[in-house]
């Protein structure tokens, strides 16, 4: 059974009033997973991926934001993918997308919202303006889970790619005043991505500060060092 603890008043909320957005740990860590897996088309905004536990975590947070009838989920595969068990939201509309050349069952979760168009799109563009020592690992945590990855040892080979040169220089401004010095961002020209690389000196320290909140290293099975977990104010 997952670790992962819903941080501040969320259940049955009905509040979507985004002005304060996030207000807590676990927002925190849907802008994160946001910021990594999200997309905006026009006034709608959604998360796509083929992780059911990062799609549940994002329902979770929009179920208790909007009425689920609003909420709605694509799903995405081919006839023999379509033949398995995939995931099903209680309450949501849901249609299914066939593709010939899917691998695997995708999802793509979303709510028409302007107001959450408006802060997220906002927060995309400047999240250190809502980042702060409070709850900077959980908004890692949720980039890591989005488009994270980590060697088997859990000792290499730390690192989170982008998109965007901007967005992934403002991670690594943000992780370098957090005190991860030896932190850089490599740019990959042919696969068009930047990535932010943990040292794997500081690698450690890193995965023990974001495992509390972080569903990728729980499934994963890794088991943070207490001596390891930063006490650092931004």
């Amino acid at each position: 059974m997952l670790k992962y603890i819903y941080m501040g008043n969320t259940v049955g909320s009905t509040n979507s009033n985004f002005c304060n957005f996030p207000r807590n740990n676990f927002e925190s860590y849907i802008l994160g997973l946001w910021c990594a897996d999200g997309f905006i088309r026009t006034s709608s905004v959604g998360i796509s991926n083929t992780y059911i536990d990062l799609i549940k975590i994002f329902y979770k947070f929009l179920a208790n934001k909007f009425t689920k009838n609003r909420l709605r989920l694509v799903i995405y595969g081919n006839n023999k993918l379509m033949r398995n068990k995939y995931l099903h939201l209680k309450g949501v509309v849901d249609t299914h997308s066939f593709s010939k050349k899917a691998k695997h069952i995708g999802y793509h979760l979303y709510v028409n919202s302007r107001s959450l168009v408006r802060a997220l799109a906002k927060l995309k563009a400047s999240p250190s303006r809502a980042i702060n020592s409070n709850n900077i690992y959980a908004y890692f945590a949720g980039r890591f889970d989005g488009d994270g990855s980590i060697s088997l040892d859990f000792h290499r080979d730390c690192r989170i790619s982008y998109g965007s040169k901007l967005q992934a220089q403002i991670d690594f401004k943000m992780l370098r005043i957090s005190g991860y010095k030896l932190a850089k961002v490599y740019e990959y020209r042919k696969a068009k991505t930047y990535v932010l690389y943990v040292s794997r000196y500081e690698c450690l320290k890193f995965l023990s500060n974001i495992y509390r909140y972080s569903v990728k290293l729980q499934k994963l099975g890794f088991v943070p060092r207490r001596d390891l977990i930063s006490t650092y104010k931004v």
